[in-house]
């Protein structure tokens, strides 16, 4: 049996859903992990914690170490400052019989991953990726997925026929910069959809903290991010609005954002880029595409909004089909989609049911822990 050892932080409000998702998955086949601090509260019981430190147990004692993306890279919530820090020190010492994963949940394309030091790490699981960008080659794809949290949240939600015929348009809890992905949508889609759909643009206030002790608890360790007023309305809804990232020119492959960064001359290149990709028969990219509100939007039982990522590029390890899980949106024809809906409204019941079958079939935590045993070549005895 493979053993799993956690480097993660403990800091209040620094989330790292993505080593919590393997870690649910993980004890969920019996495979053994421990951690370099106690991290995760599952409940209001004192020292409930997912992930435990051992001190009697060392990296070196496990066949894989896992590195979760806020350990060298953490952005604060509340207050949008970087922290960086050293990888763990001795990591890639010589002679290790372990192997190393780091998890990249971070925003844009190229990422903190991409420097030199990280081609040391046997896999870099990456969420967000597009396939039609260059990426290093010890780089897998991956997704944010969803978490025993989102899937409690998310229960006993009623048949979609007793929901309110509306499109959740409601983004709280996302960075202060604007997505270009959501502002094309806001003037494509939207408009488009109202006939269909009422839209509901409640927010909640994300700094108010929450009276129930339990929604207090995962508020604090989400760093707000929390909301069962939210997750009411989700469940409540037949609809929800998951755009966010950036649509980038066709060109170029090795380093697609470099027109993303760099003041004056940034936006030169965009210019010359944008302009060549006029000329490309291939559409936009899409990068940073991936969201929590997606995967909640998809488990609760509501028809997903997305950019169609099949044509956008965006590269997931089991892609989900257009129309049969979600609704994917090609922002040059937005109106065939209104269309389609209009002349075949069962479509919508449809997708929402299907949508949470193949989430969890290809996405519960157990199963993206299985698919990360069968990335780092581990097997589990029988």
């Amino acid at each position: 049996m493979p053993r799993v050892y956690f480097y993660c932080r403990n800091e209040e409000g620094n989330l790292q859903e993505d080593v919590i998702a393997l870690a649910e998955g993980l004890r969920d086949l019996g495979v053994p992990f421990s951690g370099s601090c106690d991290y995760w509260l599952e409940s209001t019981e004192p020292g409930d914690y997912l992930i435990r430190h051992d001190p009697a147990i060392r990296p070196e004692d496990c066949d894989v170490v896992v590195v979760s993306y806020t350990w060298p890279y953490w952005i604060r919530m509340k207050t949008f400052d970087l922290v960086r820090r050293p990888l763990p020190e001795g990591l890639f010492k010589t002679g290790r019989k372990y192997k190393t994963v780091y998890m990249d949940s971070h925003d844009g394309h190229r990422t903190v991953s991409w420097e030199p030091e990280f081609r040391q790490f046997d896999l870099i699981l990456r969420s967000k990726l597009n396939r039609r960008a260059w990426h290093p080659e010890n780089v897998r794809p991956w997704v944010l997925g969803f978490t025993r949290r989102i899937l409690s949240a998310t229960a006993d939600a009623p048949p979609f026929e007793k929901r309110a015929a509306t499109l959740l348009w409601n983004f709280g809890a996302s960075h202060p910069y604007s997505h270009g992905v959501r502002t094309l949508a806001e003037r494509t889609f939207v408009p488009a959809i109202e006939p269909l759909l009422v839209v509901d643009r409640t927010k909640d206030n994300l700094a108010t903290e929450p009276a129930d002790a339990y929604e207090r608890l995962m508020w604090h360790q989400t760093g707000g991010r929390f909301s069962g007023a939210y997750y009411a309305r989700l469940k409540a809804s037949r609809a929800v609005a998951c755009f966010c990232g950036e649509l980038i020119p066709p060109l170029p492959y090795r380093n697609p954002e470099c027109y993303l960064v760099g003041g004056n001359r940034a936006r030169i290149r965009r210019t010359v880029y944008g302009l060549l990709g006029q000329l490309d028969s291939r559409a936009p990219r899409l990068v940073q595409w991936d969201s929590f509100r997606f995967w909640e939007s998809l488990i609760s039982g509501c028809v997903a909004f997305n950019p169609d990522l099949e044509r956008y590029g965006a590269q997931l390890p089991v892609m989900p089909e257009n129309w049969k899980d979600y609704i994917g949106v090609d922002f040059t024809r937005v109106s065939d989609a209104i269309e389609r809906i209009r002349a075949d409204p069962g479509c919508l019941e449809r997708i929402a049911n299907e949508g949470p079958r193949w989430a969890l079939e290809n996405y519960s935590p157990r199963r993206m822990a299985e698919r990360f045993l069968e990335h780092a070549g581990m097997r589990i005895a029988a």
